[in-house]
């Protein structure tokens, strides 16, 4: 029986994990992680352990119990049967079935996975699933890429677009108990990734069903919603969506008076009745920067190129120098051309001896150059230290601070150990305002960072809010919705199913893990 069946994304935003069922065959839509639920358990101090953290998952709910999908490395290490007299064997007895089992036995797995974009909440547990097949576009590969590279991402969690599998191995005879038993990273393998762009389809199955990817715009490059098609049913997945950036968001023109079968719907913003606009955060950020006295600095993901588009135009417009996060740099290196072609600059970090030498960059080498680690490693003769030689340090910053907007997150606020903050400097948040607990005491501690240094003394030291986001409003989806016209409406990654109206059809709000028929 065809059916949906969601695992995230359920009566809450993000964590989207849902399993689509249609004629032979099976796809995930995303396999994004809950930050909320994740956060019921855990935080900064209080981590899942590394080597069984998908038990640990398992365990608590955060991931559903499924046979067939997971990967058998992180359920089980391989090797582990060959261990005599071990008592942490039966600590590894699991009652999933692994991915690979299920082949070999022809059980039921999926087919493949559709990653719609590369934000962790519908990524973030793709790491987990066995090798089948990840479809999404050639932008959200290279992020995912990216991540891999410079996220610092622990364990398993970094196995987004390749497989390391973990296997038993023993101590050298040098180490303090040679023989003895540890857990070792295979060979690195890439995983089957199809890359998909606009109009661009793939068979699962059986060439007679297809997933067509189509264009939309989001906070993220990349960003893909999907038509899924088998004989005469159709499934319409939207992912995460908006309607005011830069990029050019297709689906209406693509799916207008489709009457599918099903629509899965985001509703991040369904409870918002005014639609955001990026122009208007340009507009509002030259007004605050050619009114700021001292150091204009600014918060936003580093993974938001829209958003660097806006902030650099706003720099520029006032007269000020741009001054980049280093992952951002990379991204952008990665996708378009250096930053410092657009007449902007990088930031320079003191990290390691904190002397500004190339030396202390070899770990962190986004923090040093342009290029991928893996051009540095090839390589005997690669050292990219374009960021050393035309990037901006603290030193440059405190000469003349009015010259510059620097994007510095609140989790770089260290840096401001470094900056000599003459009084008007300003911190403005072009992100989303804190929503939940956790939120909250982390605003506490920006907010104690911003007095302790004098920041927004105008404005209590509560940081200046600008942003758009990346999700549509409330009349812009009900107006998407209108449009494709489904015959039944499955609400997802909001929290407000209820404000939801399907004039063509019937409405079904998703349940935890029970399956919808269609």
């Amino acid at each position: 029986m065809d059916s949906i069946t969601c695992y995230g994304g359920v009566g809450t935003i993000g964590g989207n994990k849902i399993l689509l069922e249609i004629s032979d065959s099976s796809i995930f839509l995303d396999f994004g992680l809950n930050f909320g639920a994740e956060g019921n358990y855990f935080e900064e101090f209080l981590q899942p352990r590394t080597q069984s953290k998908l038990h640990d998952l398992l365990n608590l709910g955060l991931l559903p119990k499924i046979d067939g999908i997971y990967r058998e490395d992180a359920l089980t290490p391989l090797g582990i049967e060959d261990i005599e007299d071990n008592s942490s064997k039966a600590l590894w007895d699991s009652d999933v079935q692994s991915y690979e089992k299920a082949k070999d036995r022809c059980d039921w797995y999926p087919d493949a996975v559709f990653i719609s974009h590369a934000h962790m909440d519908h990524c973030g547990y793709l790491p987990y699933l066995g090798n089948m097949p990840v479809i999404c576009s050639s932008e959200t590969n290279t992020l995912m890429e990216a991540f891999e590279d410079i996220a610092n991402l622990d364990g398993f969690d970094n196995d987004l677009t390749k497989l390391q599998k973990r296997k038993i191995d023993t101590f050298g005879s040098r180490s303090y108990f040679p023989g003895e038993y540890k857990i070792k990273k295979g060979k690195m393998e890439k995983r089957k990734i199809v890359e998909l762009e606009h109009g661009g389809r793939h068979s699962l199955s059986s060439k007679n069903i297809n997933l067509e990817a189509i264009e939309v715009d989001h906070s993220i490059t990349g960003a893909l919603s999907s038509l899924i098609e088998s004989g005469d049913k159709q499934v319409v997945y939207t992912g995460d969506i908006r309607f005011h950036g830069r990029k050019q968001n297709r689906i209406i023109e693509e799916l207008e008076g489709l009457k599918p079968d099903v629509m899965l719907c985001e509703g991040t913003r369904i409870d918002k009745t005014e639609p955001d606009n990026e122009e208007r955060v340009e507009t509002k950020l030259i007004d605050v920067f050619s009114n700021t006295k001292g150091l204009a600095m600014i918060g936003f993901a580093w993974k938001d190129l829209d958003r660097y588009e806006t902030v650099k135009n706003a720099a520029h417009e006032v007269g000020r120098i741009p001054v980049f996060d280093p992952r951002l740099a990379y991204l952008k290196a990665i996708f378009d051309e250096s930053v410092y072609k657009e007449d902007a600059r990088v930031f320079i970090e003191r990290t390691f001896s904190m002397l500004y030498s190339p030396g202390d960059y070899t770990r962190c080498k986004h923090k040093c150059g342009e290029l991928p680690a893996e051009e540095w490693d090839n390589k005997d003769d690669v050292t990219d230290t374009v960021h050393l030689e035309k990037g901006i340090s603290a030193v440059d910053i405190n000469r003349e601070p009015e010259k510059y907007v620097l994007q510095l997150d609140y989790y770089r606020f260290k840096n401001l150990f470094d900056l000599n903050l003459p009084e008007g400097s300003i911190y403005i948040r072009a992100q989303a305002e804190p929503f939940n607990e956790e939120m909250e005491l982390t605003e506490e501690r920006l907010i104690n960072w911003l007095k302790h240094f004098g920041i927004n003394k105008e404005n209590d030291y509560n940081p200046i809010n600008i942003h758009a986001s990346g999700h549509a409003s409330g009349p812009q989806i009900q107006d998407m919705i209108d449009a494709i016209q489904p015959k039944k409406l499955i609400p997802i990654h909001t929290e407000h199913p209820e404000l939801f109206e399907n004039k063509n059809g019937q409405i079904y709000p998703p349940v935890n893990g029970k399956k919808i028929r269609y």
